[in-house]
């Protein structure tokens, strides 16, 4: 169940804050003053007769309202303010993966791959309160875990982000998203922290478990151009049991395996700059110059991405209590994520873009221009392999010892190659060196435009634009992206009178040290004809057609054959120049090695209405990072050292106002450190085309510069939030949370526009680097109610239930544009202006149908500091999802899913006013039916 914030009673929240897990202090909200013993949703004995009691319990036994149960007793259990997500609940909607769903917790958004190559149907990473990935912990029942970041074509890509989206919701019994801080958690969490809790063979007295599912799945977005498996597959299983010896042995086995297809649709102009204004005479005008105020979109791209995902993982938990006061465990996981994508381009091309002829406020023409028809095909393969465990010792009843172990290793590995075909080329002569050089625009391929929608349309010439024979060979390509990460960690925890039942004056003492060992690194080869070569015309290698581009007037997309297009390169070796490769090669590889030593001291005092801890939490890391540069002629080896010592408070108090009614108010220090990549000392500059190389005008021009002197953010937090427990015939709460982050050094990445490399200057080229800015700002209202039965209402809604929640943030960003002049933006980059959820629900003994709303408000996409206009923004996205189950038999329960009904897109919009076409890409609807296995053992 996703719920908001609550509050502990007195006593459970002494308990947690001695177990060095303080689940943030905007939970603010969550603690009722209920007796430990009385069922979470139940009536206490003194509040109502039996049968009110009886009637209650007969609410909530069974599916969502058993969900919202065990939310709701660990939210009670946990200090701080905390969200929770059940195994229960995260499986039976249609969540394909734990990113997704985390988006239904208050305060949480997520995101895509950011970059420009790859598809967004699917979320990749969390923003916690307008904080993404790279700021927010990240753990397995409270151990860090290795990751590459997530997928991004840029250049030297690497984030600090866990990749959530390759784990399964089958290994977790509760995802716990933490908004607040404590001593005893790892400070990198300005956002918050989210742990995934394994299950235990202990849980429910250790009884023996096992629970499977099967199910088939479809996405109504498939086999386009190319056919594709209609039907997705989907099955996973968890068990457990005890053995031995007064069964003080236990194990838990996770496995699951998910393969889908589908493809999406994309519409965009160009990745950079994307717009150019003009003055009355149609001449066109530079960076902030907006001329006559007409934006006129550079290209009209289209993609259509095919995607054949498949996901398996396997997760083993061998467990042992020998004693009442000793208990260990070893966890050993296995987790893998391929998906293989194939994309088909097409891209109308002014060309020219000096000057526009005929323009009027939405349409103009120009008088020649070329088409670009491009095929990709990639493997993206990462997988996660980790190795955890844990002793906890309880040498008295008011003591607790705990040791931690973990390795992990992640890797990402992304072959592709590429194909494309232009028209207008012209080759040059045979050489190592040579380079394809373009043509002047051709007058058959203009067109005029129109931007009366949204989405931008070109009208070109149907007879040149079909005319294969036009098409020649402008590339082919292959590359390699590899990423690796390596973690240990290892940490002990030593906690007295800090358990549920403690009063008085307790204290709590760790420490832990981290090495982080993360790599990137990046190859391609690249040839181009030369003018030896014979045929090498689309007309000869062409693939299938493919559909309607939508906003092209009626063209179809086209498509390349790779088969026959490779087989004409392998064929004639000696018509292709392998270009120059070295700076590409070398310019974005670097190692980054990252040691981290963390102590703390907490001290708290507990009565049976009160708690109060305050705590110091010492972070000290030191790190070196070698990258590639190019000295004297030669790529050589350099390498940069840099640490950084805190000292982090925090405090947190709570006070029961009513058996119903709590509050809780906290205050800490945080930090979010910058991500691996931007330490690295390296300038590195990418092509979209090789032949543009010694273009000034050329687009599409990517450069990225590190930052070795970067500093984590650090940031001041306060909260402060409220609970209230509904009447019993309600079954739920009302919750309210404040927050507000002050934040010193915050990171963001910089763009400028232009670029001198080699003796040339790229007007056009886009430069980014990881710069600390002057301050930012977040602050924020959290709103979630949780009624289980309606029957307050009416009698006959006694089955029906409903939750909600409504986030509100507002951000404040200064960044330094390139005259030291400052620019203030309203909102973090990633955060959103709001986010809402609402689901419906009928539940009753063996039927459950529940209808889930998600809105995400407009966000910050990126920054480019000198020229406002160009900022990007996601825009506001809304999905519907419907799940329904029937329970055929006590063990047994089919089940149907739909998600994103209403066919969302996900889009990105830029201009001065932030209502012009980036991109948008389509998010198909995917549909599952199944059947779920749960024997009563």
């Amino acid at each position: 169940m996703r719920l908001g914030i609550m509050l502990c009673d007195g006593r459970r929240k002494r308990a947690l804050m001695g177990t060095a897990l303080s689940w943030g202090l905007l939970q603010a909200v969550t603690a009722w003053a209920q007796p430990a013993d009385t069922p979470t949703g139940a009536t206490p004995a003194t509040a109502a007769p039996a049968d009110a009691t009886d009637n209650v319990e007969e609410i909530i036994v069974t599916g969502v309202r058993r969900s919202n149960a065990k939310a709701i007793d660990t939210k009670l259990n946990t200090p701080g303010v905390t969200d929770v997500i059940s195994a229960d609940d995260a499986q039976a909607l249609p969540d394909r993966t734990i990113v997704e769903a985390l988006r239904r917790v208050p305060g949480l958004s997520v995101l895509p791959a950011t970059d420009n190559e790859h598809p967004r149907d699917e979320a990749a990473t969390p923003v916690i309160r307008g904080l993404g990935p790279a700021y927010n912990n990240v753990t397995i029942d409270g151990v860090p875990i290795a990751s590459p970041g997530t997928p991004n074509g840029n250049l030297g890509s690497m984030g600090r982000g866990v990749r959530l989206d390759i784990l399964p919701t089958s290994m977790i019994s509760e995802l716990q998203v933490t908004k607040t801080f404590t001593a005893d958690l790892d400070p990198n969490a300005v956002g918050g922290a989210i742990n995934l809790k394994t299950r235990s063979a202990f849980d429910n007295g250790g009884r023996p478990f096992f629970t499977a599912e099967g199910a088939l799945g479809m996405a109504n977005d498939h086999g386009q151009p190319r056919s594709q498996d209609p039907l997705g597959r989907r099955i996973s299983g968890t068990g457990s049991m005890t053995f031995g010896p007064d069964h003080m042995f236990g194990v838990v086995v996770s496995a699951n395996y998910q393969k889908l297809d589908s493809f999406t649709d994309t519409h965009m102009t160009t990745d950079t700059v994307h717009y150019n204004f003009y003055n009355s005479a149609g001449v066109l005008q530079k960076n902030n110059n907006l001329g006559n105020g007409i934006a006129v979109p550079q290209q009209d791209k289209y993609w259509y991405v095919e995607d054949s995902r498949q996901r398996v993982g396997a997760t083993t938990k061998l467990e042992a209590q020998p004693t009442d006061t000793l208990y260990g465990f070893l966890t050993l996981g296995h987790y893998r994520f391929v998906d293989t994508m194939e994309r088909n381009e097409v891209i109308l091309d002014p060309r020219n873009t000096g000057t526009v002829y005929n323009q009027t406020p939405t349409s103009g023409s120009y008088p020649g221009g070329d088409v670009e028809v491009g095929f990709e095909h990639s493997n993206i393969i990462t997988t996660t392999n980790l190795a955890q465990a844990g002793l906890d010792w309880r040498p008295a009843n008011n003591q607790v010892l705990s040791v931690r172990g973990d390795i992990s290793r992640s890797t990402y590995r992304e072959p592709f190659d590429m194909v494309k075909y232009m028209t207008g080329l012209s080759y040059p002569a045979p050489g190592s060196a040579g380079a394809i050089s373009a043509n002047a625009a051709k007058p058959a391929y203009g067109f005029t435009y129109d931007t009366t929608q949204l989405n931008q349309q070109f009208a070109m010439a149907p007879s040149a634009y079909y005319n294969l024979s036009n098409y020649s060979g402008l590339y082919w390509r292959n590359a390699k992206r590899s990423a690796d990460d390596d973690i240990k960690n290892t940490r002990a925890d030593y906690r007295y009178n800090m358990g549920a039942k403690d009063q008085g004056l307790g204290f709590a003492v760790g420490a832990s040290f981290t090495d982080d060992r993360p790599d990137y690194n990046v190859w391609r080869n690249d040839w181009e004809p030369n003018n030896t070569a014979g045929s090498l015309l689309l007309i000869n290698a062409a693939g299938p057609a493919g559909a309607p581009m939508k906003y092209s007037q009626g063209l179809n997309l086209l498509t390349i054959d790779p088969a026959k297009a490779w087989a004409a390169f392998n064929a004639n070796p000696s018509w292709f120049n392998l270009t120059d490769q070295s700076s590409f090669n070398n310019q974005d590889n670097f190692k980054h090695t990252e040691q981290t030593v963390g102590a703390y001291a907490t001290v708290a005092y507990a009565l049976d209405d009160f708690h109060a801890q305050v705590g110091l939490h010492n972070d000290s890391t030191d790190q070196d990072t070698i990258s590639r540069a190019k000295i004297s002629g030669a790529w050589t080896d350099l390498k940069t050292s840099s640490s950084y010592d805190y000292l982090l408070p925090s405090a947190l108090a709570s006070y029961d106002i009513t058996r119903d009614m709590d509050v809780r108010v906290g205050a800490s220090q945080t930090i979010g450190r910058p991500s691996y990549d931007s330490y690295a000392a390296r300038t590195s500059i990418s092509f979209t085309n090789a032949s543009d190389l010694g273009n000034p005008n050329a687009t599409g021009v990517s450069v990225t510069i590190g930052n070795p002197n970067i500093k984590p953010r650090l940031s001041t937090n306060v909260d402060l939030a409220f609970d209230y427990k509904l009447p019993n015939e309600g079954g739920g709460l009302l919750s309210l949370a404040l927050f507000n982050k002050d934040i010193k050094d915050e990171i963001f990445t910089a763009s400028s526009i232009g670029y001198t490399y080699q003796g040339v200057t790229y007007s056009n080229a886009v430069v980014s680097t990881p710069q600390n800015a002057s301050n930012a700002s977040i602050r924020g209202v959290e709103l979630n109610a949780i009624v289980n039965s309606l029957e307050w209402i009416h009698p006959w809604l006694r089955d029906f239930g409903v939750s909600g929640n409504w986030s509100f943030m507002q951000g404040e960003l200064s960044v330094v544009q390139s005259s030291g002049a400052t620019r203030t933006l309203s909102r973090l980059v990633g955060q959103p202006n709001q986010t809402r959820n609402v689901q419906v629900f009928y539940s009753d003994s063996d039927f459950e149908v529940r209808l889930a709303y998600n809105r995400q408000g407009k966000a910050l996409r990126s920054i480019v500091p000198d020229i406002a206009w160009q900022d990007l923004y996601w825009a506001p996205r809304e999905q519907l999802d419907l799940q329904a189950s029937y329970k055929v038999r006590d063990s047994v329960t089919v089940f149907a899913e739909a998600s994103n009904l209403t066919h969302s897109r996900l889009t990105s919009l830029v201009g001065p006013n932030q209502n012009l076409l980036k991109d948008s890409y389509s998010v198909p609807t995917v549909f599952w039916v199944g059947v779920r296995f749960t024997p009563d053992l």
